[in-house]
Parts: structure tokens; C-alpha cells; sequence
């Protein structure tokens, strides 16, 4: 799917959602080999892979404005217990119908090994809440 383009937030490496061979979508000026989840391919502007830092809310967002804009499926990874904070964006993106992909892993509420702030426990229902 050429069009399939997104990310997780500072993730990809726990949440393998990299489009392998795509590219990582940066400037060529300040591109660099050494960045965490890096997924391989070039540096630029035509990558595929979005690094978009621990920010929930904004690549929900981004994800929003790029299926809007049109021509791309926009996709965007999380923990699963990260929902929380990009749930207004999710939200609107799901009253919208917009043609976009939340992927969230790490549900299980016995992953533990972060300890409490990382186990989804009422996360499943409070999606399902969401209208669509």
C-alpha cells in the first residue's frame, strides 16, 4: 500500500509498526543513522515512517489532518494505556469516519512490568464509548 504512512510516538522499536525499506520521513539536512526506531531506507522527505516523539495527542492529530488532506492512509502507534492522551484527536477522527488507523499494543493489563501506569485496565471500555 503506497499510501500508508504514520508512526508511533518514540515506540516503534516495542510496537513494530515500521514500514520496512520505506524510508523515515525527515529533513535530509538533519538526518542522522543513530535515531531510536529508526526503520531504515533514506532520510527525507518521501519517507514513510514518522518519528513523532512521545506526543499521543499531536500524532493523532497529524494522522486526522493527513486522512483529511487525502490520497493517504495515515496510521499511528501506541501503548495501548497511552489512549488517554490522544483521545480527543481519536475521538474526532472516529465522529468524522476518517479513514485512518490507531494501533495501540501492549493491552494486557498483566504486562505489569512497568508497573500500574502501564496497564490498561478500564482503556478497552472507554474506546469502546467512542462513537464508530
Amino acid at each position: 500500500m503506497p499510501e500508508l504512512v504514520g508512526g508511533s510516538a518514540d515506540l516503534n522499536p516495542s510496537t513494530e509498526t515500521g514500514l520496512k525499506g520505506a524510508g523515515d520521513f525527515q529533513s535530509p539536512a538533519t538526518a542522522g543513522t543513530a535515531h531510536q526506531g529508526a526503520v531504515g531506507g533514506d532520510w527525507g522527505y518521501g519517507g514513510r515512517n514518522v518519528h513523532y516523539g512521545v506526543r499521543e495527542h499531536a500524532m493523532a492529530a497529524i494522522s486526522s489532518g493527513l486522512a483529511l488532506h487525502g490520497g493517504l492512509v495515515p496510521f499511528s502507534a501506541t501503548f495501548f494505556t497511552f489512549a488517554d492522551y490522544m483521545r480527543p484527536a481519536l475521538r474526532l477522527a472516529a465522529l468524522m469516519e476518517l479513514r485512518s488507523i490507531f494501533v495501540f499494543t501492549h493491552d494486557s493489563i498483566g504486562l505489569g512490568e512497568d508497573g500500574p501506569t502501564h496497564q490498561p485496565v478500564e482503556h478497552a471500555a472507554s474506546l469502546r464509548a467512542i462513537r464508530g
